[in-house]
């Protein structure tokens, strides 16, 4: 099987499977000789905000000297972005070299009646390719949920669960607290937790009680500083914020007031490594201003573009924060377009305030996403006087002018299109 075959093979596996328990992930590394054995993870769950926890975690530990790999989902443009190894996404090559050993076992699970998902294949993948590059540490993000996610099978060093919002209700649960029960799954018994200070309080209740169950110690650190100073650099491709934590100065180059609870989590989680590994914390701590996470506040001034992957109002109230503190009076044209499963109304509320303009835009996905007439008459309900037009996604980017910045969100789906389109290097 050729690498272009196996990277078919793999996109043709189902995305959600019916999901019992976790005996058919167990089963699937079984087979392909558990290569979970002897890394070491730390395990990162949350509706918002845990990709870029891991990338700090992950960065500071790099920064530490240690050898690290970072499986995330889902990718922007490639497959290959969900498996870093010391920082970069691993070659095509290198993802396809683990074939001969993941094929035998999905025929193995198929012959014995089970259908692996591809997030259970993705993630025997990354743990193949860690094990293989002999990981110090391996930063390991949930993809949905936690309690039953693929991820879910291996013991951490520590476990982590950043925000906590109304995401995937109709697979982890119609209430908050349900919701937060789903990510609490992944708390280990005696393994300490931490959770984000920005955790609504029936969600943090929710884990507390679990952490408390099993014995886990359970953490919260406390709210980071405002800014001291918020600069753009690099010709504006870059905001970097300066800020205290602990009585320590942090620089972080990826913006917002919840990058700045996220850095505190993540701040937290390297000290407890720290202590248990006896490595220079200081080093690590470093290391988080060398944080790059693409899709999260991208900058493209060249084009007039501000890129954001927010997708639900909790990640839409945060970039509106976030636009109000990098750009303080300025206003946008909002590129706009979102799945069906999202609740466009109140992020819509969130973004009206800031907007010029909104130009909605259909994810090119085989998913069902809203079309310009539903959010044209969601819009109309709560900002009338708001212009709205129809486009498609590539007209809206001929469109774009330096001088008038446009802001692309919706879906995070949709930023890899725009990355793609616009030939940017995934990072």
């Amino acid at each position: 099987m050729t690498n272009r075959q196996f990277l078919d093979w793999m996109a043709s596996l189902e995305f959600f499977g019916i999901k019992l328990g976790l005996d058919q992930t167990r089963a699937l590394f079984l087979a392909a000789g558990s290569p979970e054995r002897g890394l070491k993870f730390i395990h990162v769950a949350g509706s918002n905000g845990k990709g870029s926890v891991c990338a700090m975690i992950e960065s500071g530990l790099r920064a530490a000297g240690f050898r690290t790999g970072f499986y995330s989902s889902p990718h922007l443009v490639s497959p290959c972005e969900r498996f870093r190894i010391n920082g970069r996404p691993v070659t095509e090559d290198t993802l396809c070299s683990v074939r001969d050993i993941v094929l035998p076992a999905v025929s193995k699970l198929e012959r014995d009646g089970m259908k692996p998902t591809y997030f259970e294949v993705t993630t025997l993948i990354a743990a193949l390719l860690f094990a293989r590059a002999h990981c110090d540490y391996v930063v390991w993000e949930v993809g949905m949920g936690g309690r039953l996610d693929a991820t879910n099978i291996v013991t951490p060093l520590v476990s982590v669960i950043t925000g906590i919002s109304m995401e995937h209700a109709q697979y982890l649960g119609n209430t908050i607290q349900k919701i937060a029960a789903e990510k609490a799954g992944i708390i280990k018994k005696g393994i300490p937790v931490y959770c984000s200070s920005g955790t609504p309080i029936p969600a943090r209740n929710v884990i507390g009680f679990r952490a408390a169950e099993l014995c886990a110690p359970f953490r919260i650190p406390p709210e980071p500083s405002a800014p001291a100073c918020i600069r753009l650099l690099n010709d504006g491709h870059i905001v970097e914020q300066h800020f205290t934590f602990d009585d320590v100065p942090i620089s972080l180059r990826l913006a917002g007031p919840h990058q700045r609870r996220n850095a505190a989590l993540a701040f937290s989680v390297l000290r407890h490594l720290a202590d248990l590994g006896g490595f220079d914390f200081a080093a690590a701590i470093d290391g988080l201003r060398q944080t790059a996470w693409q899709g999260r506040f991208d900058l493209y001034p060249e084009f007039g573009l501000v890129l954001d992957g927010a997708h639900n109002p909790e990640g839409i109230g945060v970039l509106a924060e976030t636009l109000r503190e990098v750009f303080p009076d300025r206003k946008f044209r909002f590129i706009f377009g979102a799945f069906s499963d999202k609740d466009t109304l109140d992020s819509l509320r969130a973004l009206a305030p800031l907007a010029l303009e909104f130009i909605f835009v259909r994810p090119e996905s085989s998913r069902p996403s809203k079309s310009a007439a539903e959010l044209e008459s969601e819009l109309a309900r709560i900002a009338p006087g708001i212009p709205a037009t129809d486009s498609s996604l590539m007209d809206a980017l001929a469109s774009l002018e330096p001088a008038r910045p446009a802001v692309l969100c919706g879906s995070l789906h949709l930023c890899g299109d725009v990355l793609a389109h616009l030939h940017v290097a995934v990072r």
